[in-house]
Order: C-alpha cells, then structure tokens, then sequence
C-alpha cells in the first residue's frame, strides 16, 4: 500500500465515522425545510385548538329525537309499500340506539307494526330510514313515535 492509498483510507474512514470538520458543523435548514416546519406546525396547533373549541362548546343539552313520516315519498313495489322516516335530533349531544316504531291502523281496526334502529344521531344530525307495510300508509291512520334511545 502506498503512502496516498493509506491517507485516502484514513480520509474515508473519518469521513465514516464522523470525523473531520464538515461532520462538527451542523447543516443549516432550507427555505423549503423551513416553511414545511411552519406550516406543520400551525396545522397541528389549529387541530388541537379546534378539538379543545368542539369539546366545550359542544352541545351541553340532552338529546331531543323526533321523527316525521315522509309521506310523499311512499314507494310501492312488489306487495309492499316503503315509507321513509327523517328522524332529527334537536338536542346538543349524540344519540345512541335510536328505536323508531311505526304502526298503521286500516279501516278494519287491523293494525300493522314496523320499526327501525338507527346507531347513532349526532346533535343537530337529520337521518332517515324506512318503515315497510304491505298496507298503503295514506289509506290508514299511520303513528309514527321514537320508542328509546340511549344518551351519550
């Protein structure tokens, strides 16, 4: 080995191992590395201060669910006729396990049930569902009642 293979050896070694002057002074930050910075946090700071706004404004006021038949929009296909229900909740917080029943009285005095669960209706959030009777709904007295729900 020659004398300037053993110094370029020993030079790339240094260099390996972090030696040498450049590796002692640190690499200052780009305009791009810089402004990426800024943006990151200004976006992370807006999240956590939007979640903090949500969480104690968010709606104090128990839910309060009501549910309207939807009576022009009826299909009938087949023997059966679909009635969509638009449930709202009116109150601030979320409603779990929302129960709508639906009962349809005939002229006969002969009544028809059906019902639908919806999982969750946040506050201020419309929904809607259907109820299915193999009766016409106009052609009977039709109820339509939230029956339960659970308060989150």
């Amino acid at each position: 080995m020659t004398t300037r293979d053993a110094e370029s050896e020993s030079g790339d070694r240094q260099a390996r191992e972090g030696g040498g002057e450049e590796a002692a002074k640190p690499r200052a930050r780009s305009v791009a590395e810089r402004t990426t910075l800024g943006i990151s946090i200004v976006l992370i700071l807006g999240l956590l201060a939007l979640v903090t706004y949500v969480s104690m404004t968010g709606g104090s006021e128990p839910p309060v669910v009501e549910a309207k038949p939807l009576e022009t929009e009826i299909r009938h296909e087949g023997e059966s006729y679909y009635l969509p229900v638009a449930v709202t909740n009116r109150g601030g917080r979320t409603a779990e396990e929302v129960v709508i029943q639906a009962e349809l009285t005939g002229s006969d005095r002969s009544a028809e049930e059906s019902e639908f669960t919806l999982d969750f209706l946040a506050g201020g959030e419309t929904r809607e569902g259907t109820v299915i009777f193999t009766t016409d709904p106009l052609s009977g007295e039709l109820t339509v009642d939230v029956a339960s729900f659970q308060s989150s």
